[in-house]
C-alpha cells in the first residue's frame, strides 16, 4: 500500500507519447530496411545473370522461378505489416508507468530477422540452403514473437489501467480507446499467431528432410516435393494471416471514425 502511495498520479490517457519513447524501434528497423533493401537489390541482380546463363533444363528451375517472386512478395509484405502495426499500437496505446525496450536485444533480433529473410532470396535456387534458412527463418519468427506477445501483455495491460485511473477525459472517448485495445488484443495474443507458426516450422522441417533426401538419392521428385511444401507453406500463411488482418481492420474501422468526431470535438 505505502509503494501505490507514493507512485505519481498518472496523466490523462493519450496514444503518441508511446511513439515518441519508441524512437530508437522505429530508427532501428529502419536501418534493417535499408539494409534489407540493398541486400534484395544485390540479390536480385545475381539472381538475373543466373537465370541469363544457360543451363541442361531441370524441372526445378520451374520451382525457383516459382519461390523467387513469393520471397520477394513475402519481404515487403513483413516491411509493409510491420509499419502498419506499430502505426496501430501508437494509434491505440498509452501504458501506464511503461518504457519500450531499446537494448542490445532488440537491435539483434530486427537486424536478424531482416537478414535471414534477404537470405531466403538468395538461396532460393539451391533448394537444400534453402530449406536451411528457412527453417532458421521459422525457429527466429517464432521466438521473436513469443518475445514480442510477452511485451504486448505488459504493454496492453498497463494501456487499460492508465484508462482506469484517467478520471478527466470524456466517457465516450475512453470507451473508444477501450474498443480499440480489445480488438488488438485479440488480434496479437488471443489469436492462433504461435500454432500458425508452430505449422510453419513444423512444414520447413519437412521440407528441409525433402531437401536433404534429394542430396543424398539425387531424386527429382524429392526436390519437387521440397520447392512445393516450402511455396504451399507460405501461400497458405499469408492467407490465413491476411484474413486475420482483414477482420482486424474491419473491427477497428467504425471506432477510428467515432474516435476521429471525438478528438474534432477537443480540439
Amino acid at each position: 500500500m505505502e509503494k501505490n502511495k507514493d507512485k505519481p498520479k498518472p496523466k490523462p490517457y493519450k496514444p503518441g507519447y508511446l511513439k515518441k519513447r519508441s524512437e530508437f524501434i522505429i530508427k532501428t528497423r529502419k536501418w534493417s530496411i535499408g539494409f534489407a533493401g540493398v541486400l534484395i537489390t544485390a540479390g536480385y541482380l545475381i539472381k538475373e545473370l543466373q537465370s541469363i546463363l544457360k543451363q541442361p533444363f531441370n524441372i526445378l528451375n520451374y520451382g525457383y522461378f516459382i519461390l523467387l517472386p513469393i520471397i520477394i512478395m513475402l519481404i515487403f509484405l513483413w516491411i509493409w505489416a510491420t509499419q502498419k502495426e506499430l502505426n496501430l499500437l501508437f494509434d491505440w496505446l498509452d501504458p501506464e508507468f511503461y518504457e519500450p525496450p531499446s537494448g542490445l536485444k532488440e537491435t539483434a533480433i530486427i537486424l536478424w530477422l531482416a537478414f535471414i529473410i534477404v537470405m531466403l532470396v538468395f538461396t532460393s535456387r539451391r533448394v537444400l540452403l534453402f530449406g536451411i534458412v528457412f527453417t532458421i527463418y521459422s525457429i527466429t519468427n517464432l521466438l521473436s514473437t513469443k518475445y514480442l506477445n510477452y511485451e504486448l501483455r505488459e504493454i496492453f495491460r498497463k494501456s487499460k489501467q492508465r484508462i482506469d485511473d484517467d478520471t478527466s477525459s470524456d466517457k465516450s472517448l475512453k470507451e473508444t480507446y477501450l474498443k480499440g485495445i480489445e480488438i488488438l488484443e485479440f488480434y496479437f495474443i488471443k489469436r492462433s499467431h504461435i500454432f500458425r507458426l508452430y505449422l510453419i516450422m513444423f512444414f520447413s522441417f519437412l521440407g528441409l528432410i525433402f531437401s536433404m533426401l534429394l542430396e543424398i538419392k539425387k531424386t527429382t521428385l524429392l526436390g519437387v516435393a521440397a520447392y512445393c511444401t516450402f511455396i504451399l507453406t507460405i501461400i497458405i500463411s499469408e492467407i490465413v494471416i491476411y484474413i486475420w488482418r482483414a477482420k482486424r481492420e474491419e473491427a477497428l474501422r467504425p471506432l477510428y471514425a467515432v474516435l476521429n468526431e471525438l478528438l474534432r470535438i477537443d480540439e
